[in-house]
C-alpha cells in the first residue's frame, strides 16, 4: 500500500445490515429509510444465534449483525490486545423506542414496572455494550449523537483516537430503529460497522486495506450566515475542508445528504465551487448524488461512506452532510483495489457465560 497522510484513516472491513440486503451499493441507494411492509426483515435467531438475543433492542442486533459482517469483510480487531481496541458507536434513535416506553411506565405504572432486560439501557451510550462485549473491544469507548452527522463526525473522532495512541484499531458502528408513533414514526433502520486502523498499523499487521479515509468535521453557525463577512468566513472554512480531502471530478461520486437549510445550500454552493473544472470539450456535468428526504438518524452517510470503502471501480467518493443546526461533517474515501494481503479468517464472536445466560425470564 502507498504512504497516506498522517490523518488518513484505513478501512479494513465493512459490513451492513439493512431490509434491502447486506450489499453496501444497494444499501447505500435505499439510504436506510424503512422499506414499506419490511416487518420482521431481521430474525436475530437467523442472523444471530438462537440464545442471548432476545431482550436487546432492536438497533444492537442489527450492530452486532453489521459487526459480523465486517469481520467476513477481513475486519481484524482480535488482532490487538483487548485493551487495545476501541468502539465509536454513533446514533441518534437507536433507544428511542425504549426511552418511551420507559418514560410512559414511569409516569404511570412507576418505575417498579420497568422490565428488568430493558432497565439496563437507560442512556444511549450503553447501546453498544453488547458488541463490545462479544468483540472484547475493552479500550476507547465512546457514542457520538450528532444529529444527522453522528457517524460522519465519529470518522474525524477515530483519527484523533488513533493517532494520538489510545487504541490500534477502532470498530465504528452506526445503527438505527425507526421512531415510535408518538414521534411521528419513520426514520431509519439497520446499521453499518467499519473496521478501522492506522496505515502503519495495518502494514505492521499485514491487514488487508479496503480503503483510505479522511475525515473533516465543523460548525457553520447559522446567524453568522445572515450578512456578507459571516457567508465568506464560513466558505473560506469549507474551501480548506474541501481542499485537504480534494473533490472528485466526477459528480457522481460526490453524494450530498443535506436537509435544505441555509447551511446546507451554502455546503452544496462550496463543493460546486470546488469541483475541478472540466475539460472544454467534455459532456456537460451531471449533478452530484444527493439525499432529498428528511431523515432521523444518521444511517445514510454511513450507509454512503460504506460504499465508498468497498466500491470495486478504484474511484474515490466524497460523503457530505450537513444541517441547519450548523453541523458539517465531510469524508473521502478511496478504496484500494489490489490489497497486498488476504482478509484473515474471520473469529467467532467472543461468548462468555453472562452471554450465553442472558435470555432470562
Amino acid at each position: 500500500m502507498t504512504d497516506v497522510s498522517a490523518d488518513d484513516l484505513v478501512v479494513t472491513g465493512a459490513g451492513v445490515v439493512t431490509p434491502w440486503g447486506d450489499v453496501p451499493e444497494v444499501a447505500a441507494v435505499a439510504g436506510g429509510e424503512p422499506a414499506t411492509g419490511a416487518g420482521g426483515w431481521f430474525d436475530h435467531r437467523e442472523r444471530l444465534g438462537p440464545r442471548g438475543y432476545k431482550y436487546l433492542p432492536p438497533a444492537a442486533r442489527y450492530a452486532i449483525a453489521a459487526a459480523r459482517g465486517a469481520l467476513a469483510d477481513g475486519g481484524r480487531p482480535h488482532a490487538v490486545p483487548a485493551e487495545r481496541r476501541g468502539l465509536l458507536l454513533a446514533t441518534n434513535a437507536g433507544l428511542a423506542d425504549l426511552f418511551d416506553t420507559m418514560d410512559a411506565t414511569v409516569a404511570g405504572p412507576g418505575a417498579a414496572g420497568i422490565s428488568p432486560s430493558s432497565a439496563p439501557y437507560f442512556a444511549v451510550n450503553v447501546l453498544g455494550n453488547r458488541l463490545a462485549l462479544e468483540l472484547g473491544l475493552n479500550g476507547f469507548a465512546l457514542t457520538v449523537a450528532t444529529a444527522r452527522t453522528a457517524a460522519l463526525d465519529a470518522l474525524s473522532v477515530a483519527a484523533l483516537v488513533l493517532a494520538s495512541g489510545r487504541a490500534d484499531t477502532l470498530v465504528l458502528a452506526a445503527t438505527e430503529e425507526p421512531l415510535p408513533d408518538g414521534r411521528g414514526g419513520g426514520g431509519e433502520q439497520g446499521a453499518a460497522v467499519l473496521t478501522l486502523e492506522t496505515p502503519a498499523g495495518a502494514r505492521a499487521r499485514g491487514s488487508a486495506v479496503r480503503a483510505t479515509v479522511r475525515a473533516r468535521s465543523l460548525f457553520l453557525p447559522p446567524a453568522a450566515l445572515a450578512d456578507p463577512a459571516g457567508r465568506t468566513r464560513a466558505a473560506r472554512a469549507l474551501a480548506a475542508a474541501l481542499a485537504e480531502l480534494a473533490v472528485p471530478e466526477d459528480p457522481a461520486a460526490v453524494h450530498l445528504d443535506l436537509d435544505g437549510s441555509p447551511v446546507a445550500a451554502a455546503v452544496a454552493a462550496a463543493v460546486a465551487a470546488h469541483r475541478p473544472a472540466p475539460p472544454r470539450d467534455s459532456a456537460p456535468p451531471g449533478r452530484p448524488a444527493v439525499d432529498p428526504a428528511p431523515r432521523a438518524g444518521c444511517l445514510g452517510p454511513a450507509l454512503a461512506v460504506a460504499h465508498a470503502a468497498t466500491a470495486r471501480d478504484g474511484g474515490s467518493r466524497l460523503v457530505v452532510c450537513a444541517t441547519g443546526a450548523g453541523q458539517v461533517a465531510l469524508v473521502r474515501a478511496s478504496p484500494v483495489t489490489a490489497p497486498s494481503v488476504p482478509p484473515a479468517p474471520v473469529q467467532p464472536p467472543h461468548r462468555t457465560q453472562e452471554s450465553e445466560h442472558a435470555e432470562v425470564a
